[in-house]
């Protein structure tokens, strides 16, 4: 081998050895020192604004281009933070991690990586959230409505009537952003059970609480004649004052439009769908008898629901209770101790003009023409579509739940008859009423429950009739009983007069609810009507109102006034004490 190439293949070896000898370093190196950032490697760009304080949602993670439902292509690599402000309802925040939206929560003034922003700050930001609030105080309250400046003027301190306002911790930035700096006399608490327990008894206090979380044991009051428990044919949302609203404004962060829009579309527009709540308007005796049924003769059928009827129209579900069976030929009859009852066909358009949607069939009467007057009436029921309850062709058929769905609420109804007379009762192969088994009825409810069947159940008992407003010791016992078995609220349709209104274990119970449409003009107290007006949302029963009738002209009944309404509501409450 000559002297040249030797020297060409020592220095192939020498220039190997250094290439290898290289990579061990290289590899070495790196095992010591991370790479350095893509920023510090990339050509010079514009500084970037600086970093404000932000804390990031632990139990978030960043989104990735795998994972992220806001890629829309594969130049967008880094993951869209939202930057959210302190107070925020936990129904948005909730929206943006159930999608994996990576959130930081911002404190100061700088909004640092975040390419969107939510706040309650209205500046260059649109409105993408309505945090609805309603005003509320004791369910005893008998005057349950307040003009929107003593509202402010409650928030700021500044009220001659109330010296409390309460309100939840978590809701106090929400409601300074729509109110302003709170007064003296807004204490926070931890839970909504507080807040009751707070305003129990006072009557110069009030409560701010989001709509969503409104419990039946508080009254929702208006403000300026609108109230939110009310369904859109009775409430006005864009007249409704008591709003906090969120905004959205871009961040400093660049982030590809289509993702922001499709982010801002998938969140909830507010804490009140209207598509999720159902109103349930409830009423007590109706017996179109006797000087009833001579007025609607000499009037018109419609006569006893010209002032009423339309509001009650209005609700969702307008369930009446009907003692009476129609009946063809049925003639009216005026001795005022006649208590053989049928009604003439053509009253049922009464009913109609009532809103009537569903018919409770617990009364005592319902076989007063023999088995064939009540399978007529169930047939003029069928005729107009109208479900029925609480009675029916058979003891099965009488005896089950009436179910019913509605903007995805699901409800069940059932009623029974304790009074009698034996008669009246259904058997396996008669109609009429279903007869009270106490053991039979909780079952049911039971059942309802425990098989995932209904949401909320409302039980209705026909019961021994009583015309003082405090319940019998008896009814008291039965009544709860129900409740214990998970009903949700338990409403007398026996009663001829108001009776008292309580809870137990946060669930309703009313007693009774006195006349709607019947001749019992021979007392004040029998004149005296309730119809009970309950707000289902999302499942749950979250409100309900109480309105006061009075019965003119032998069956007509019409809205007390302001005086009339206090002294019902005063004694209805007194007698649940």
């Amino acid at each position: 081998m000559s002297t040249d190439e030797l020297l060409h293949k020592l220095g192939v070896l020498l220039g190997a050895s250094m290439i290898i000898s290289g990579a061990i370093l290289g590899i070495w190196l790196l095992s010591r020192f991370p790479p350095m950032p893509a920023f510090l490697t990339a050509p010079a760009q514009a500084a970037q604004p600086a970093v404000s304080p932000i804390r990031y949602a632990a139990a978030v993670s960043p989104l990735s281009a795998t994972n992220s439902p806001l890629k829309t292509d594969a130049e967008t690599a880094a993951p869209l933070i939202t930057g959210v402000a302190p107070g925020l309802p936990p129904q948005l925040t909730g929206a943006l991690s159930s999608r994996g939206v990576l959130t930081a929560t911002l404190s100061g003034e700088t909004d640092g990586d975040a390419s969107l922003i939510l706040s309650y700050t209205q500046t260059n930001g649109i409105p993408v959230y309505r945090q609805t609030f309603a005003v509320a105080n004791r369910f005893e309250t008998v005057n349950a409505s307040i003009r929107w400046q003593h509202v402010q003027a409650a928030w700021q301190g500044v009220s001659s009537r109330y010296r409390l306002v309460a309100i939840l911790a978590e809701t106090r930035t929400a409601l300074e952003a729509t109110l302003g700096p709170a007064g003296p006399g807004v204490k926070e608490y931890a839970t909504i059970d507080e807040i009751v327990e707070a305003l129990s008894g006072d009557p110069f206090s009030l409560a701010f609480v989001p709509f969503e979380r409104l419990t039946p044991q508080l009254v929702v009051v208006d403000i300026d004649g609108q109230n939110p428990v009310e369904n859109n044919a009775r409430f006005d949302d864009a007249s409704y004052p008591f709003v906090a609203t969120v905004y959205a404004r871009p961040g400093s962060a660049p982030a590809p439009s289509a993702a922001l829009d499709e982010l801002l579309n998938a969140l909830p527009a507010g804490n009140r769908n209207p598509e999720r709540l159902t109103v349930v308007a409830m009423t007590g005796v109706t017996a179109m008898v006797r000087y009833t049924a001579a007025q609607m003769d000499q009037r018109g059928s419609a006569w006893p629901a010209e002032v009423i009827g339309p509001e009650l129209a209005q609700a969702d579900i307008t369930a009446i209770s009907n003692e009476v069976p129609f009946v063809e030929d049925c003639e009216t009859d005026l001795d005022p101790d006649n208590l053989v009852f049928c009604s003439k066909p053509e009253y049922l358009e009464a009913l109609l003009a009532t809103g009537v949607d569903i018919v409770g069939l617990t009364g005592n009467h319902i076989n007063d023409y023999g088995t064939a007057g009540a399978r007529d009436a169930l047939d003029l029921y069928a005729e107009a579509g109208l479900p029925v309850y609480g009675g029916g062709a058979d003891l099965a058929a009488a005896s089950a739940p009436l179910l019913v769905e509605h903007n995805g609420n699901r409800l069940a109804f059932l009623g029974a008859n304790s009074y009698g007379p034996p008669t009246a009762w259904a058997t396996e192969f008669s109609p009429g009423s279903a007869p009270f088994d106490l053991s039979v009825m909780s079952a049911t409810i039971r059942n309802l429950k425990t098989e995932g069947e209904a949401d909320v159940v409302f039980a209705e008992l026909q019961y021994q009739e009583s015309y003082y407003a405090e319940p019998l010791a008896d009814q008291r016992l039965d009544f709860r009983a129900l409740v214990r078995a998970g009903a949700d609220i338990v409403t007398g349709v026996q009663s001829h007069v108001p009776q008292a209104a309580e809870f137990l274990d946060g669930n309703l119970i009313l007693y009774g609810l006195g006349n709607l449409y019947f001749d019992q003009m021979w007392r004040e107290d029998t004149r005296q009507g309730l119809i009970a007006k309950h707000t289902i949302y999302e499942g749950r029963h979250l409100s309900t109102q109480l309105l006061p009738t009075i019965l003119y002209d032998y069956g007509q009944p019409r809205w007390a006034s302001p005086t009339e309404h206090a002294a019902i509501l005063e004694k209805v409450f007194a007698a649940g004490q």
